[in-house]
């Protein structure tokens, strides 16, 4: 294995003056669709909010989170543009590649306006496998089969089958511009057990660890999970490569610095073994602060987007007929007091006086970083 480096700009801000460009892996878009069969779990933790739950969940008409699911708030112009002026404010050139779930339309619609090099057609894919669920970031999908290919994936994820999986992952990792990066390795899905899922993932890595060219670090998991994977990736003899992992408006908190000219290029250097991964100053932030503030830009307005201004236009409700409604069409726009109260709550906690008292709350529990 080649250079592979994880380094912390707010250590040493002057070696990234070494590198030219600034590339961007895993961020999310209004396309893909984020399941809150999660949120149960999180809401009973939470005073106040879990009387609010069994309100629901005792109502005639129980809400099922299984068929609930939200959008993240940006458009595709917007992530890359946010993602791109973190990069350009450190003086680099930015590449960035976002990978919604299971979805390349971000790709495809931004390439109409960028550069086709500086924007590649990426995705998060789902991969149901054992009794877990694993996500492969799919870099630099080429443009010409694209879709095909993700026809492809979209069957694997519907019917898995482990003969089909090894297949599709060393088809993908036979095209020579495609990276294939294992994302956030022990993140648990929800309903997944930690004793399934670690066997499904290191099963995985004995049937397809000569396809996966490398391991994420991501910006929005702990410090102690991401040393667990670096700890992983050498065991493997994998570069680690950086992943934001952005669903809100938090630009990356993780990156790689290259020289390459070019995504292909970067992805060249990467399956040579050779690696450059920065964490970023605000990674350093307490995560709960983190989580809130991104809570707070999933459920805030955005006027600039027309139908998808509000949160409830951003969150959907599968009913028996099988269609997807928002829920300002669920709620015919009369959102309920319990949830307009604790929406209002959110936004309350996040403003900048009460942050900092939060942040100095938490200080005590926030991880220790080298």
């Amino acid at each position: 294995m080649g250079h592979n480096a994880i380094n912390f700009l707010w250590l040493d801000s002057q070696s990234a003056g070494r590198f030219s460009t600034g590339v961007c892996l895993h961020g999310h878009t209004m396309h893909s669709q984020e399941c809150l069969s999660f949120l149960p779990g999180y809401l009973r933790q939470i005073p106040g909010m879990s009387q609010i739950l069994r309100r629901y969940e005792r109502a005639p008409r129980q809400v099922d989170f299984e068929r609930a699911y939200w959008t993240p708030p940006l458009s595709p112009a917007s992530a890359l543009r946010l993602e791109k002026t973190q990069i350009a404010e450190m003086g680099l050139r930015p590449l960035v590649s976002l990978t919604d779930h299971d979805d390349i339309e971000a790709g495809i619609s931004l390439q109409i306006t960028t550069d086709p090099r500086d924007v590649p057609l990426s995705v998060e894919w789902t991969v149901p496998y054992q009794r877990s669920i694993l996500h492969l970031g799919i870099h630099n999908l080429p443009v010409h089969s694209a879709r095909a290919w993700m026809r492809d994936l979209a069957a694997y994820t519907s019917a898995p089958d482990d003969q089909l999986l090894r297949e599709l992952v060393s088809e993908l990792a036979s095209v020579p511009e495609v990276l294939i990066v294992l994302n956030h390795p022990f993140w648990l899905e929800e309903g997944v057990e930690e004793t399934n899922h670690r066997r499904a993932l290191y099963r995985m890595l004995h049937e397809c660890i000569g396809w996966l060219h490398a391991f994420e670090v991501n910006g929005t998991r702990s410090w102690k999970e991401n040393a667990q994977v670096v700890e992983l990736a050498s065991a493997f003899s994998r570069p680690l490569v950086s992943g934001g992992d952005r669903h809100a408006c938090e630009p990356s908190a993780c990156l790689n610095m290259t020289n390459a000219g070019s995504f292909s290029e970067f992805v060249a250097e990467v399956r040579a073994g050779h690696s450059s991964l920065w964490l970023m100053p605000h990674y350093r932030e307490p995560m709960a602060v983190r989580v809130l503030e991104a809570a707070r830009d999933i459920l805030r307005p955005y006027p600039e987007y027309p139908g998808r201004q509000r949160w409830t236009d951003r969150f959907f409700y599968r009913g028996d007929d099988g269609i997807a409604r928002p829920l300002s069409t669920v709620w015919q726009d009369r959102v309920p007091w319990t949830l307009a109260a604790a929406t209002g709550m959110l936004q309350l906690f996040t403003t900048t006086r009460l942050r900092q008292a939060l942040k100095l709350v938490l200080a005590e529990r926030v991880e220790m970083l080298p």
